[in-house]
């Protein structure tokens, strides 16, 4: 009895992590019913590679008017215009949040993209920051290729997932980030997934995630610690955050800010 008592408690240790990890890089997605034609807006949809082979969709919104700029050396209105990169939250596609961006488009060029995994985009799972900072490098260097994109204007605004991975990229052509609800390091994600677990009983659980991690995938779930990073982060960065956010708690905004260069951050906690 004592002997099969002990295979189970072994089985749940071992299984209980990979079958955590197979969830959360094979979530359900989510296909929204949206896109810039429902609010009248020109868009070119687009595909660009990222380093690893995988091909990335997206929509290349033009600013509105470009009227609202005055004219640049190149002697075109359109280029003096910045260029946002805008990514959706885990596990949604980048319809998702067309309609919580729409205010940006009347001065800004947009390039809504589904990450690797989600919406249009290849890849056959996803690892939530990670390996998604491919995406952003791919993303930054296709409208950066674009003629009537200005190279030297580009911004991002991110939410969840996206906003993690703009921090971690660091892109240096990024020249400004709105992370909405980042989390501040994946490991504290990892371990609310077993929240039915007592506290001191998480550890050995998180520890086999993260081993899983680098054994199938070949990641370091603790590379993806956006509050370390953000420490060398050159460029301005706001953080937007929910005080009653219940899938990335509050704290992870404030660890990210407490760790920023305060010149250069701002932290606005929204009130629900």
């Amino acid at each position: 009895m004592t002997g099969k008592l002990l295979y189970w408690v072994l089985g749940i240790l071992f299984l209980l992590p990979l079958l955590n990890l197979l969830l959360g890089i094979h979530p359900p997605r989510f296909q929204t019913d949206d896109n810039p034609k429902r609010y009248g807006l020109d868009y070119e949809p687009v595909t660009f590679p990222t380093s690893d082979g995988l091909t990335l969709h997206g929509w290349f919104i033009p600013a509105a008017s470009t009227s609202l700029e005055p004219l640049g050396q190149e002697g075109m209105a359109g280029n003096t215009c910045a260029t946002i990169l805008v990514g959706h939250g885990y596990p949604f596609d980048k319809a998702n949040i067309l309609r919580h961006v729409l205010f940006l488009h009347p001065r800004f060029h947009l390039l809504l993209f589904d990450f690797r995994y989600f919406g249009e985009s290849d890849g056959a799972y996803t690892t939530a920051g990670l390996l998604e900072t491919q995406d952003v490098q791919a993303a930054t260097e296709y409208v950066k290729s674009r003629s009537d994109v200005n190279p030297s204007r580009i911004g991002a605004m991110g939410f969840s997932m996206s906003a993690s991975a703009f921090i971690l990229a660091q892109h240096p052509d990024v020249k400004a980030i709105v992370a909405d609800s980042p989390y501040a390091n994946l490991e504290e994600i990892i371990a609310r997934q077993f929240f039915f677990l007592p506290s001191f009983t998480k550890w050995p659980f998180v520890a086999l995630t993260k081993f899983y991690a680098r054994l199938f995938l070949g990641v370091r779930v603790n590379d993806a610690a956006p509050a370390k990073v953000v420490r060398d982060l050159a460029n301005p960065l706001l953080l937007i955050h929910g005080d009653a956010d219940s899938q990335i708690p509050l704290k992870h905004s404030r660890t990210i800010f407490a760790n920023a260069d305060s010149s250069k951050t701002e932290l606005w906690i929204v009130p629900v």
